[in-house]
Parts: structure tokens; C-alpha cells; sequence
């Protein structure tokens, strides 16, 4: 058992004080993710030793099979700003995208790849805050409703055969029509100029702020036609492949596949290929269900993931109680009070934001003390 140290990521759309303020760090500028992994583009470190050089010693030792790979990657991120419109691909879509890519003869750093490995980017976003994100289509005939509400529909030339006929479609069309056009600076005056007061008061509100940041970008007007959410604190949603989705603002706990696979349609100044996104991308309603767990004392609760790459438990602890047995490494994460990690005759004291990475060779592990903790680990039935 040894405490992580995590790489953190200076992203211009990050947080200036929330990260500082919950590891205990003075770091001027934004601070948008600390990164708990073996990623190769950013391993934390361990001891000082970057962690996927640690594990590439003994692999059996950490992960319990020397040809195994640590699946997951687990992120605090705090955003004070819109991250870009993007959609994740499938294991299928990641292997062919990526041999395809490959065999153009792409270098994989280059700026204009979209496939960095042949895996797939499924997601758990689980809000420490307030957390504002876009996900999903809305039903369609809200979407005509909102557009029309709104006055905006003469600005594109494919939503008459939309409202006449929503369905998949002519959804695509109006949604590739939107991403693909050159701005419209008419548009954007128009929405400023909306009263914000009435119905779908916050989606106008958020598209404001975005052509606030992004005066020139399409992608602006996503909150009229993308499901808008706020998760509350300990409120999770996960995220599928094909999902168009961009988190808003608020910090969380994020755990995903070990995967950099990210297609964009716009919020951002990287690579953006929208007839690929739109290959990707589901295209038909969608609402994320928002995971809630009624808190127990002393009991390791999951929320749900329907992927093998990864689980995300949590404990209210109060009292002692044992780790739950389960192969790989896991990464044990502090976020409330402070505890001790016992295994045979080594004690390790774990406070607030820190993060312990256990091997899958020590099990029977022992927390004792009170506070709230996080589990991450592969998602495998227990032992």
C-alpha cells in the first residue's frame, strides 16, 4: 500500500481554487483534472517512479495477471469553463477507427488524429458540487418546440423537414446542417438579445455564457437541442459510447477506460471532424439516468456500471470495516474525515484527498475510522 501521487492537468478551462484547495496545493493558474492512473500520456507517481513503469516491473504483483493492463483511469476534474461537444466511441468503432487511422500512415501525436488506441472511453462522472453538464439529445418535438419558442428556425434552412417530420433523419440533417454551417453572427445577436425570463430560462441562460467564451463557435446553441443537467453532490450519471455530451461546470470524481478516443463538434480549439462524429454519435433522444445512493453507515455501495473496465463503490465509515476482495489494483481515494489502512503489520494513514493504490497481491485489508471513502477497481464480481 503506498499513497498516489497524482499528475495534474492545467487545462485553460479549469478551476482556479478547487483542486488547490482540496489536495492542500498552491498552484497559481486553473487546475482542470489530477489524474490517479497508469495512463502513459500522464502516470502518477509512486514514490516518485512514474506508476506504469512500477507496474511493467512486477505486473502479476499489481495487477494479478502479468498480461493484464490497468483498465481505468480515475480524475478529479473542476471546471470553471464549457468543455468541448464530444462523443466517445465503442470498442468496435475504436479498433477500426484506430487500424484505419494506422494504415493512412497517421503518426499518433499528430494534432488531426482521432483515434489514439483501439479502446473505447466509456465514463462515470460523480459530482462533489453543484455539476452542470449536456448529455444526450432531447425528444425531438421538444427540440422544434425550443426552436420555435425561441424564434431561431429560419436560421437553418432543414428544420421545416424536421418539425414536419421528426425522427432520426431529419434530425441528422438539421443537427449536421448546425455543425457545419458557418457561424451566424444574426443568430447570436438574436439569442443575446432574448429575454431570459419564461420558459427554458437556464438553457438560454447557458447558451449566453457560451457565446460569452466561444463568439464564433456553432456549437453554442448545444443547450437548445442537448438534455441540460445539474447533479447534486454524490450524484453520478455514466456515460455510453455515442453519447454527445460536454461537461458545463462544477468538479466531480471521474473514472473512465483506460482510452484518449475523444471526437469533438465544437467548444474547443482541437482537432474537430464532424462527419466522423456524426458516424459515432447515437442519434436518437437520450436522458442519462442520474445514479443517487441513500447513504448506509459501514457498507461499500457501487454505482452502477455496465462496463468490465471499471466500478466506483462508495463508504460511509464509521467504525472498521474490510475492503472488499477483488483482483487488481485498486485505488482507495479519501474524500471526507481521515482513516487507517491496515494490512498484516503495515498501517497507513489516510486523509482527506489522499489516495492509496493497493496491489492485487495484498487483500484483507482493514479501514478503520470516519469519513467517506471511494473505491475504484475493474468491475469483476467479488471473490
Amino acid at each position: 500500500m503506498n499513497i498516489l501521487q497524482p499528475v495534474l492537468q492545467a487545462y485553460a478551462w479549469g478551476s482556479h481554487s478547487f483542486i488547490q484547495g482540496l489536495l492542500g496545493i498552491s498552484a497559481p493558474g486553473p487546475i482542470a483534472e489530477a489524474w490517479y492512473s497508469a495512463h502513459p500520456k500522464a502516470p502518477s507517481l509512486l514514490n516518485g517512479e512514474p506508476l506504469d513503469l512500477v507496474i511493467a516491473k512486477d505486473p502479476r504483483y499489481w495487477l494479478g495477471g502479468a498480461d493484464s493492463g490497468f483498465p481505468y483511469l480515475l480524475k478529479i476534474l473542476a471546471a470553471e469553463q464549457a468543455l468541448s461537444i464530444q462523443v466517445h466511441p465503442s470498442k468496435a468503432q475504436a479498433e477500426q477507427g484506430f487500424a484505419r487511422e494506422n494504415a493512412a500512415g497517421i503518426p499518433l501525436d499528430a494534432p488531426n488524429r482521432n483515434y489514439k488506441d483501439a479502446n473505447h472511453k466509456p465514463e462515470m462522472m460523480l459530482a462533489l458540487i453543484d455539476f452542470h453538464a449536456l448529455c444526450g439529445f432531447r425528444e425531438y418535438d421538444e427540440i422544434a418546440e425550443i426552436f420555435t419558442h425561441f424564434g431561431i428556425t429560419g436560421f437553418f434552412r432543414t428544420f421545416d423537414s424536421f418539425a414536419k417530420q421528426p425522427c432520426s433523419a431529419t434530425f441528422t440533417e438539421l443537427y449536421k446542417e448546425i455543425l457545419l454551417q458557418e457561424p451566424l453572427p444574426e443568430l447570436l445577436h438574436h439569442i443575446k438579445d432574448i429575454n431570459p425570463a419564461g420558459k427554458w430560462q437556464s438553457e438560454l441562460e447557458w447558451c449566453k455564457k457560451l457565446i460569452e467564451l466561444n463568439p464564433t463557435d456553432r456549437c453554442v446553441i448545444s443547450p437548445l437541442f442537448l438534455n441540460l443537467i445539474t447533479l447534486k453532490p454524490f450524484e453520478a450519471i455514466f456515460l455510453e459510447a455515442g453519447i454527445v455530451h460536454a461537461y458545463l461546470q462544477g468538479a466531480g470524481i471521474e473514472i473512465m477506460a483506460q482510452s484518449d478516443n475523444v471526437l469533438r463538434a465544437g467548444l474547443s480549439p482541437k482537432h474537430i471532424d464532424v462527419p466522423e462524429l456524426l458516424k459515432v454519435m447515437r442519434n436518437e433522444p437520450y436522458l442519462p439516468n442520474i445514479r443517487t445512493i441513500a447513504p448506509q453507515t459501514n457498507m461499500w455501495q457501487d454505482y452502477p456500471a455496465p462496463v468490465p473496465d471499471f466500478r466506483l463503490s462508495i463508504c460511509h465509515l464509521d467504525g472498521a470495516i474490510a475492503l472488499p476482495r477483488l483482483p487488481g489494483a485498486r485505488l482507495l481515494m479519501g474524500l471526507e474525515g481521515a482513516c487507517l489502512v491496515s494490512h498484516q503489520n503495515q498501517e497507513l494513514a489516510l486523509s482527506k484527498a489522499d489516495t492509496v493504490i493497493i496491489p492485487a497481491f495484498e487483500q484483507d485489508i482493514r479501514l478503520s475510522g470516519k469519513g467517506i471513502l471511494l473505491l475504484a477497481a475493474a468491475h469483476v464480481a467479488d471473490s
